[in-house]
C-alpha cells in the first residue's frame, strides 16, 4: 500500500495545498481585520465623550452631568441618518480612512461640532470666569434660547 493513497483519496497536490493554504490565510486575516475593527467600536456614547475630551483638552467635566448628556446626545436625531452613523463608526475604528473620504469627513466634523456646541450650550462654560479653574457642569440645552450671549430687555 502506498503512502500517498489514503482509503481511496486521489494523491495531494501541491496546488490544492497552496489554495488551501491562500484560503485559511484569507478566513484568518479576515477574522483577525473584523475581530480588531469590532473590538474598538464601543459605540456612540464612547464617541461622543472622546469628542468632548478631544476639544475641551484641560477642561474638567463634571462626570454626573456628563454621562447625562451623553445619554440623551446619544438620542439625538443626527444620529437616525444611517449615513452620519457610518461615518462615526469608521471614524472610530479608522480614522485615517474616514478623514480621506471628504463626504465622511464632513459628516464627522459636522457631527464633532454639533456635540461640542450642545453641550458648551448646555452647561455653564460661558458662564464661568476661567473654565479650566472650575469644574464644567452641564444643565441641558436652553428651553426657549440657547444663546448665552443674547440679553433680553423688559419692553
Amino acid at each position: 500500500m502506498s503512502l500517498d493513497v489514503v482509503h481511496g483519496a486521489p494523491p495531494a497536490s501541491p496546488q490544492r495545498r497552496k489554495l488551501l493554504i491562500a484560503g485559511s490565510a484569507i478566513v484568518v486575516a479576515s477574522a483577525g481585520g473584523g475581530l480588531w475593527i469590532g473590538s474598538r467600536l464601543d459605540g456612540r456614547e464612547a464617541w461622543i465623550e472622546s469628542v468632548l475630551r478631544e476639544n475641551l483638552p484641560g477642561i474638567k467635566l463634571d462626570p454626573v452631568s456628563l454621562e447625562t448628556f451623553i445619554k440623551s446626545f446619544a438620542q439625538h436625531r443626527e444620529f437616525a441618518d444611517g449615513k452620519s452613523n457610518i461615518a462615526v463608526a469608521m471614524d472610530q475604528t479608522v480614522p485615517a480612512v474616514a478623514r480621506n473620504i471628504p463626504k465622511a469627513d464632513r459628516r464627522v466634523a459636522r457631527m464633532e461640532r454639533l456635540v461640542v456646541t450642545e453641550y458648551l450650550l448646555g452647561s455653564n462654560f460661558f458662564r464661568v470666569q476661567d473654565p479650566t479653574q472650575e469644574t464644567i457642569v452641564y444643565a441641558g440645552s436652553m428651553p426657549a434660547c440657547g444663546n448665552p450671549f443674547a440679553q433680553f430687555h423688559d419692553a
